[in-house]
């Protein structure tokens, strides 16, 4: 680092370098960056593809490439051991394309190179899985995103291919390159999914997007050229299969036959993907300066604003004046919001054409036009000889103070690489990020319908940015409690990066809708349901509708983005409807709200009948639901139906309700009030519990369960007749009258006056006699 930078440096600008914070510098040179938090631990690191090759190159061009760990914001440390060889990479793009949840890298190797993965193991570790259909292509960019819809990355690429000096009148070019990915870091030829012939085919091209140019969810293909041609759009049918779209704001004039770079935002707020297009802009081109032997002259940048059917005009009502947008040498753009008004606005970088040429600027977006910041915050960044050749950036809050700070990577071997860090100025500085994200509201209340039935899988896409593109991880809040939440979805297991992507948040049965709206994240009744990358701005969220006991409820919903900076938005509260499906009966799986589902007698509409305490017939029967038809025609030892064991002496099948009071039950309904106890007293029919307290018949004791009728040995006119002796076997007192046991206290009247005769003939009177005479 040059003495004379660090006095620079502290300019004006809205981006000024740390001095403690510096990246190292191996004089390589740098053709893309690429920002990713590899480790998880919050904290955005910077990776750099390099190799000097540029119209020409070969091994001797080859380049470590560099992965840089933040170190909690106060620096960066090079770290070893991920890129072993050097290579000619000139892109490197990070995304999760073995679906373990943290981010992998992917390189895009050049000059008839082998571009291969990074498998992130965790830990620092990553393991090589070269590509296979990449061998011997030379590739100049590539994005990742699910271009078929199977929930897997995969990989668009250009490719140079091998006529040297690229960029030459005679170069061709050669064909876009797609690789489908399987899910396990894999990849697989997806040429044939590509348009036949030349309709595919790029010249020297630097840079691609993917992005949903027509807003039906499908990733489709730009592609800039700074060869002899046009820029090459394709579209996606959703399942992958491209078709060439012609653009004619691409093909306007000779000037569109260049393209340095594409950066696709919605620039005008209407939902729609509008594109920066550099280098391809009309009017007399500026100063030409020598690179690394090359010519290049500057041209103006423009824009194409999408009409809302996938057609684009060129930069209609002068939405980038003529007057702010004068011939530069840009070879990127990066979009953020820097004026927190709700449009993204962007800086261009590229190639200084003298001294003090302002190479990265700054333009505000209103909407409807594009206009260069105030000074002194128009140049972006410090103007000083060692960011003269800025190649590429990218926004990310480093240092976790809420602004937006930059990674540059500079195209010059006598050059590092920087990070620069918003200045915190109220003047011109970089204001804190306070703009919440975007969510495009295209009628997210529909996506999920009125009806939803239990157990089966819903879901939607969206679209939703925080003015970058294309959206990252890094974007989005680190929440070190995310597995703390009650995750559920596709992405609930997607989660070892640690942020709190775009999610959808419901819970069930709630009376008011405005209740989730209050409701704090760890509250168990909220469920959150993390989205799914897979492209530009676009997002897919997918769960299991939960069941909660009852077989008609509610899900009340709504879909939420919060930002690095804790901006927090939500479109909602919706609610839907809840059924059970009327499918799953019959279907052979007993669901969680079903109790069977073998089409029985006993399972009616999936419930099972038996065991409901009432037997019905004929359906149920002793044999399929003895629990609730103990009738079978067989007394058994623990019967439980009066009926089989009738004309007993005894119910020994002691049952409540049967109408019998049998021995040692307690139940009022058989055997009156009673505590069961054995008292010597043989309660009134029906009361009596203990058989010891009531004989049987033929004991010479007429008990109250007896009748002259049902035991005239007891009972009847004979019983009496019992040569002299009282029924309880007992001699007849001196009156020849049978002495009575009138209380059951095992005594009798006093044989010696009349006062225990007449008390016992009162009770006698009143209650019944409770026996015939005294037991012995």
């Amino acid at each position: 680092m040059s003495t004379a930078l660090l006095p620079a440096l502290a300019g004006a600008a809205p981006w000024a370098l740390d001095n403690n914070v510096q990246l190292s510098d191996s004089g390589y040179i740098t053709q893309k960056v690429e920002l990713v938090d590899v480790n998880g631990d919050g904290f955005v690191d910077v990776v750099f593809a390099n190799s000097s090759g540029d119209a020409t190159g070969g091994d001797q061009n080859a380049q470590p490439n560099q992965l840089f760990i933040n170190n909690g914001g106060t620096g960066f440390t090079e770290q070893g051991g991920v890129f072993d060889d050097p290579d000619n990479a000139y892109a490197i793009k990070a995304g999760d394309v073995d679906g373990d949840g943290d981010a992998d890298l992917v390189v895009g190797v050049n000059f008839t190179g082998q571009s291969y993965v990074l498998v992130n193991e965790g830990n620092g570790a990553f393991t090589r899985q070269d590509i296979g259909p990449s061998l011997n292509k030379s590739i100049g960019d590539l994005e990742l995103g699910d271009v078929d819809g199977d929930g897997d990355l995969d990989i668009v690429a250009t490719d140079w291919g091998s006529s040297q000096p690229y960029g030459d009148p005679v170069d061709q070019g050669a064909s876009l390159r797609l690789w489908l990915g399987n899910g396990d870091g894999t990849f697989e030829d997806g040429a044939a999914n590509l348009p036949m012939g030349m309709e595919s085919w790029a010249v020297w091209s630097f840079d691609m997007e993917l992005a949903d140019i027509d807003n039906d969810y499908a990733l489709d293909v730009l592609v800039a050229t700074r060869g002899v041609g046009w820029a090459v759009v394709l579209k996606n049918d959703g399942d992958g299969n491209f078709t060439h779209l012609p653009i004619a704001a691409l093909e306007s004039n000779i000037a569109k036959q260049v393209n340095a770079g594409f950066t696709a935002m919605d620039f005008t707020g209407d939902g729609f993907v509008d594109v920066v297009t550099l280098q391809d802009g009309v009017g007399q081109m500026g100063n030409c300066v020598d690179i690394m032997g090359i010519d290049y002259c500057a041209k103006r940048n423009s824009v194409i604003i999408n009409d809302g059917s996938g057609d684009f005009a060129d930069n209609p009502n002068n939405f980038w004046e003529i007057v702010n947008n004068p011939p530069k040498l840009d070879f990127d753009a990066a979009t953020l919001d820097f004026d927190n008004n709700g449009t993204p606005d962007f800086v261009t970088t590229g190639l200084r054409l003298g001294p003090n040429d302002k190479n990265s600027r700054v333009f505000l977006n209103n909407g409807s036009k594009f206009a260069p910041a105030a000074v002194p915050m128009d140049a972006a960044f410090p103007v000083v000889p060692e960011l003269a050749q800025t190649f590429g950036l990218m926004f990310a809050d480093f240092n976790h103070d809420m602004r937006e700070d930059v990674a540059l990577a500079s195209r010059d071997a006598a050059l590092p690489n920087f990070v620069l860090f918003g200045r915190d100025d109220p003047a011109d500085g970089v204001p804190v990020d306070t703009t919440v994200p975007r969510i495009y509201d295209d009628n997210i209340k529909d996506k999920l319908g009125a009806l939803l039935f239990f157990g089966k899988q819903a879901g939607f896409e969206a679209r939703v940015n925080d003015y970058k593109t294309p959206s990252h991880w890094h974007d989005y809040l680190f929440d070190a409690n995310l597995g703390d939440l009650n995750l559920t979805g596709d992405g609930a297991t997607l989660t070892a990066h640690g942020r709190r992507l775009p999610y959808m948040e419901f819970a069930l049965g709630l009376a008011d809708p405005q209740e989730l709206v209050t409701m704090a994240d760890n509250d168990p009744k909220k469920y959150i349901a993390p989205s799914i990358w897979f492209g530009e701005a676009l997002w897919r969220v997918g769960f299991t509708v939960p069941y909660n006991g009852s077989k008609t409820d509610t899900l009340t919903w709504q879909y939420c983005a919060i930002d690095a900076a804790t901006n927090r938005t939500c479109v909602g509260p919706f609610t839907v409807e809840l059924q059970v499906d009327p499918d799953d009966c019959g279907d052979g799986v007993v669901q969680e709200w079903e109790t069977c589902d073998d089409d029985s007698a006993t399972c009616v509409q999936c419930e099972n009948t038996c065991g409901n305490g009432m037997c019905e017939e004929p359906a149920e029967n002793n044999m399929n639901c003895a629990q609730d038809c103990p009738c079978n025609g067989v007394c058994d030892p623990d019967e439980t139906c009066p009926e089989d064991c009738a004309g007993t002496d005894s119910d020994s099948g002691s049952m409540c309700g049967d109408g019998t009071c049998d021995a040692g039950e307690v139940c009022p309904a058989d055997c009156g009030e009673t505590d069961g106890m054995c008292d010597g007293v043989c309660e009134p029919t029906g009361g009596e519990t203990c058989p010891q307290d009531c004989g049987v018949c033929g004991d010479n004791v007429c008990d109250p369960n007896e009748t002259e009728e049902s035991c005239p040995e007891d009972c009847g006119e004979s019983a009496s007749d019992t040569d002299g002796q009282c029924p309880d076997g007992g001699a007849p007192g001196a009156d020849g009258q049978c002495q009575l046991d009138d209380d059951g206290c095992g005594c009798v009247a006093d044989g010696g006056g009349t006062r225990g005769l007449w008390g016992s003939l009162l009770l006698l009177g009143v209650f019944g006699i409770r026996r015939s005479c005294k037991r012995a």
